[in-house]
């Protein structure tokens, strides 16, 4: 994956209700990875939503110990017990990076994995599509 496709979803701007970390996901994997993902219709959004992302992200692929580009990142945010935010893995300049968007940063960013915890974030797994 070229660093310049990636770019070119960061900035993408948050919003609880039409574009939040899942719906972003999405977003990546239908136009960096032409994956048809669907979301189940009606499932809840804001902190309702966070508190089962988890739950409902897992059916769509199976853990693996060794990410790679365009896997599902499931972490948890600011000491919560379970993952509440999605993002999408890469590997570039020889290190692991997630790009996520989320209500904290207002839009979609790309963060070095080493650097999840300087913002809350920890890894609860990495997942690959099935």
């Amino acid at each position: 994956m070229r660093l310049a496709e990636i770019e070119a979803l960061v900035g993408v701007p948050y919003s609880e209700d039409a574009c939040d970390c899942a719906d972003f996901v999405v977003l990546v994997q239908q136009q960096l990875f032409g994956r048809a993902v669907q979301l189940p219709s009606g499932r809840p959004r804001g902190a309702a939503g966070q508190a089962v992302i988890g739950e409902l992200s897992r059916p769509y692929g199976t853990a693996v110990p060794a990410p790679s580009d365009g896997d599902l990142v499931l972490m948890t945010d600011h000491g919560m017990r379970r993952p509440g935010h999605a993002g999408v893995y890469f590997h570039l300049a020889h290190e692991g990076w997630v790009l996520h968007s989320n209500e904290k940063n207002g839009c979609s960013v790309l963060h070095r994995v080493r650097d999840l915890p300087d913002f809350g974030l920890r890894i609860e797994g990495y997942y690959r599509w099935v």
